[in-house]
């Protein structure tokens, strides 16, 4: 591979035309110290003769990378014209392929090429040259070269087109990463809102009023002291920025990814590059614009303005400037973010300094500011911009001057951000109609919290002013952080909500909170959203004051007391059951919600994350993960709760990651062939979630099971049916509960009020008799007769989910056995949450008599799971498949797999109903599906439907008796209604449930 650094000479492969001179200069370099210098006349030309090494892909290759050309340029001055690079044999005579790069930039700036995607021409497994022929019109000129790799392998996805390359990797605006990726194509866009005439007095003190709670939100004053200049100046000498004569030096400042480095020669070139990563550079920038405006003393502040404005030219020399993407541009928000307040809090010396047009330029090309004038019809919005970039866009707009374009390009703003909020279609970003917060085609709160730290201040900084949100979209993204304090007790969440970060340790940020609250009401009507203070209050620290808890309450608002009820969510596949204090949760996946999220360093054990998971939060202080349970360390992977498994050694555990296709990195997103996996609730109050579990084939494709969980109240039964697979060499499991040891003397219990503390312990048993256990955090569990129960306390050996390090804890497990290659094999059980034993006992004797038992199975097969609960009068159906004779109850027949839940209350029916389908395609994809018709590994980037609108279905469900429904809507109609039996039909979309009361009709 030929990579040249021209740290030792010019390379004798390297010559140029003889009008053209060829040096090493000192005063430019991308790398090392040095770069090719070329001073070159009128139609000049460099050639670089030797193998270029380029090699077409083959698919199938376990990598996707596809070999590209790499380059480092340095301009003086800006020209209208361009490089042509060309890419040929014998000497040149033949041009294979090549590309234009334009010149009208001043400073650094890169290409990256994909061969066989971005170039004109076929590229050729024997090229041998490469001419980069000069400007044609601009006469006599010079320009520097560094880091050349003539044949590198890149990831497809993250080449990035700019104004100097605008061809590259086109498809990138259309694909996942296109929110990073697309600033040329946002540049592009047409500004189709008009500019009015002027701007009026109310539009510039709105713009005033924002400055101020912008600069507020972003300006902590502080005392600074020597000390701080002292740090200060040691990090900025760290750059070695210096000036000689009209040209600029240092370290490079890069992103810290070298996607375009080989990984064998990675460490050396990144040794060579001695660079400065981009995220330390702008924290600087952050650190020197605070104490700036922090402090009085004037020699400090010429110090700092002197650094600051150094800093700003030489970012601007290293191509962080207007029209560049740096090779590319892929997360690099993350590294930037801190650049736009830095900038904003020092606008008057940038407008001092007459860089203040540049940087706002800068400001808005980077944050990708014009995708502010995208047709509404297909804005998509994205946590990762709401996290790093907005507050960079609204900082552009708000750089301005006070003119009515910037009228026009704030109240762009205003209805494309209005836009990013509302509820998407799909599995689209960012917001769901049921609270789920959208990242990598799922419901995903580690992003979510991210998106939440940007959105809401935004609300609070343009509430009150002509640029609020709208009220949908603010109601939106209100919901969705309500949701979050649901599935999280009291900031930590469930921990099937990890995704590729089963740490047990991530949690909700207060700020969100906070400034969604100072936001108003969704209507506008009012400063304070009380619901929303109240939870900020609740989500406080005890003891923990803020200035905004004091005002709320000042105005007389109290803490929320801890939610209680039932909640369906969807779109993550998720229902969340709380009472008192404590939450349950269980989670599942299918055909458009991925299992488990894993990448080469993440969640290596995870696929059975969501088979099922039903968790318990309900210790600590406080409430955790840890304190309830879970314990990363000697964590058994095939064990969680709830889940139904193949108990797998370690070994065999362990994630395959690959590189499935150009969509996607290396990582796995496995789904399931089922669309039947969701929830269902009744009045708020009681619940229940049902999946059709099969595992994907690219492990164990014949694994199935009918699961389902009914909540009432403390009590969740767990029922399971048609267990089966073909594994005949490890046994199939239902986790019941896998708790971490604090003390390997906790106890547990065992049918009986006497504790077992002895450790290591264990017991197998077939139950002749039905039994009651009672965990170590409180948590009982009934499990009837004909079941095989096993129980341990012991040390546990597994391994860390990232790093593959050894990992051992002391935990009590419990489960039920179905045996090796099961087949139609079932289970029952119920939890009692945050009880004791003696309540257990007593629980467990009411069931031996059936006028007193807790609940009644009514079915449980392959068709349905139907249980009927005793104290809350309710009846609760899985129905799996359409069937003309349930016969159960007050339902008789439906028509679609659903879930129906019916409470009777003297003469009338409280009936809830869902299909769990999200219906975002109808049939099966060929492409998912070899030969043999086994389901294979895809990308959820790479399918068309992951954009999808829902499709309406209408259900029908058939009720015994004659019912009538005092008012009809769009959605639910009573269509027959005879002496014997009624049909409903209800108009189902997005697997939101549907509740109606029914009134009976007496004769």
């Amino acid at each position: 591979m030929m990579i040249f650094s021209f740290e030792d000479g010019i390379p004798e492969c390297i010559e140029s035309d003889e009008q053209s001179q060829l040096a090493i200069s000192s005063q430019r370099y991308k790398d090392g110290a040095h770069s090719l210098q070329w001073d070159y006349s009128e139609r000049a030309f460099l050639k670089i003769t030797g193998h270029i090494g380029y090699r077409p892909f083959q698919e199938g290759a376990k990598s996707q990378a596809r070999d590209s050309f790499a380059v480092w340029i340095y301009n003086p001055r800006p020209i209208q014209d361009k490089l042509t690079f060309q890419f040929g044999r014998n000497d040149g005579e033949q041009v294979d392929c090549g590309f234009d790069f334009r010149l009208n930039f001043q400073g650094w700036r890169t290409a990256w090429v994909a061969f066989d995607r971005d170039m004109e021409g076929t590229p050729h497994p024997e090229m041998d040259c490469l001419i980069i022929r000069g400007p044609k019109n601009a006469g006599a000129g010079t320009l520097y070269m560094d880091q050349m790799l003539l044949c590198t392998p890149i990831d497809p996805r993250f080449h990035t087109r700019d104004v100097q390359a605008p061809f590259v990797n086109l498809r990138a605006d259309a694909a996942a990463n296109a929110h990073w990726l697309s600033l040329y194509a946002f540049k592009q866009l047409e500004r189709k809102l008009p500019i009015p005439d002027d701007i009026e007095p109310d539009q510039v003190e709105n713009h005033r009023r924002m400055d101020e709670r912008f600069e507020a939100y972003f300006l902590k004053k502080r005392s600074v002291t020597a000390e701080d200049m002292q740090r200060i100046e040691r990090k900025f000498v760290s750059f070695e920025i210096s000036f000689k004569g009209d040209t600029i030096s240092g370290r490079p400042v890069e992103l810290p990814f070298f996607d375009h480095f080989p990984g064998a020669d990675k460490d050396r070139l990144k040794a060579l590059a001695n660079s400065v990563q981009l995220q330390e550079y702008t924290r600087l920038m952050m650190d020197i614009a605070v104490c700036y405006r922090s402090t009085d003393q004037m020699e400090w502040k010429q110090q700092l303005k002197a650094m600051f404005i150094d800093l700003i030219d030489y970012l601007e020399d290293q191509g962080w400037a207007y029209g560049s993407s740096q090779g590319t541009v892929h997360h690099f928000g993350y590294n930037f973010r801190n650049y736009y307040p830095a900038a904003f809090l020092m606008r008057d010396v940038l407008r001092q300094e007459e860089r203040i047009d540049r940087t706002q330029r800068t400001m808005y090309w980077f944050s990708g500011a014009g995708r502010i004038h995208t047709p509404l019809e297909e804005v998509e919005g994205n946590v990762d911009i709401f996290n790093t970039t907005l507050h960079g866009m609204f900082a552009s707009l708000l750089m301005l001057d006070e003119t009515p374009y910037k009228v026009r390009e704030l109240t762009a703003f205003k209805l494309w951000l209005s836009q990013s909020l509302l509820p998407a279609r799909g599995l689209r970003a960012a917001y769901k109609v049921d609270g789920s917060a959208y990242h990598h085609v799922n419901h995903y709160p580690a992003y979510a919290v991210g998106g939440f730290l940007g959105v809401t201040p935004v609300m609070y900084f343009t509430s009150g002013t002509d640029y609020r949100i709208t009220q949908e979209a603010h109601e939106t993204v209100r919901k969705a952080l309500l949701a979050m304090r649901l599935y999280s007790n009291k900031y930590e969440w469930l921990v099937s909500l990890s995704a590729r970060h089963p740490t047990g340790k991530w949690a909700l940020e207060l700020e969100p909170f906070e400034y969604m609250a100072l936001s108003g009401t969704p209507d506008g009507t009012q400063e304070i959203d009380e619901e929303v203070a109240a939870a900020y209050l609740r989500l406080l620290m005890p003891g923990h004051q803020t200035v905004t808890g004091e005002r709320l309450e000042t105005l007389g608002i109290a803490p929320e007391i801890d939610p209680n009820g039932h909640w369906t969510m969807n779109y993550a596949a998720l229902a969340i059951h709380r009472r008192s204090s404590w939450l349950a949760g269980v989670r599942g996946h299918s055909r458009y919600l991925w299992a488990n999220e894993t990448y080469v360093s993440a969640n290596l054990y995870g696929r059975y994350i969501s088979h099922g998971h039903l968790q318990i939060m309900s210790q600590g202080d406080p409430i955790n993960n840890e304190d309830s349970g879970y314990h990363h360390d000697g964590w058994d992977w095939n064990r969680w709760p709830g889940t139904t498994t193949i108990h797998k050694p370690i070994s065999e555990l362990r994630s395959d990651v690959r590189n499935v296709d150009t969509f996607s990195g290396f990582e796995e997103m496995l789904i399931s062939d089922e669309t039947y996996a969701g929830g269902l609730h009744l009045e708020g109050s009681n619940g229940m979630f049902a999946m059709k579990l099969h595992e994907n084939p690219k492990y164990e494709g014949t694994h199935r099971a009918r699961k389902s969980f009914f909540f009432f109240d403390n009590r969740i039964i767990c029922l399971g049916s048609d267990i089966e697979n073909e594994n005949t060499a490890y046994s199939t499991q239902t986790t019941l509960f896998q708790n971490h040891l604090v003390d390997t003397s906790d106890p547990i219990y065992w049918n009986s009020e006497e504790a077992i503390r002895a450790f290591p312990y264990s017991r197998d048993l077939e139950l002749d008799n039905s039994v009651w256990m009672l965990d170590n955090k409180g948590n009982g569990f009934y499990i009837p007769t004909g079941q095989t129960i096993m129980l341990s306390k012991k040390v546990q050996y597994s391994k860390h989910q990232a790093t593959d390090a050894d990992t051992a804890g002391n935990f009590t497990a419990a489960w039920l056995d179905h045996g090796a290659a099961p087949k139609g094999r079932g289970y029952e059980y119920t939890m009692v949450v945050q009880t004791d034993s003696s309540r257990m006992e007593q629980f467990h004797d009411a069931m031996l008599t059936p006028e007193k038992a807790a609940y009644t199975v009514l079915r449980k097969d392959r068709s349905a799971h139907v249980v009927y609960d005793r104290a809350s009068q309710t009846t609760a159906y899985a129905l799996f498949e359409a069937d003309e004779s349930v016969n159960i109850g007050h339902v008789t027949a439906v028509d679609t797999p659903c879930m129906v839940m019916i409470r009777e209350e003297d003469d009338q029916l409280i009936l809830s109903a869902v299909d769990p389908d999200l219906r975002l395609y109808e049939g099966v994809e060929p492409d998912q599906y070899d030969e043999h018709g086994q389901q294979v590994e895809v990308s959820l980037y790479s399918r068309s439907w992951v954009h999808a609108e829902s499709i309406r279905h209408i259900l029908r469900i058939k009720l015994k008796g004659c019912w009538t429904r005092p008012e009809e809507d769009n959605y639910i109609r009573v269509v027959e209604c005879g002496t014997e039996s009624t049909l409903i039909e209800l108009t189902c979309k997005d697997a939101i449930p549907l509740e109606l009361t029914l009134r009976k009709v007496i004769y």
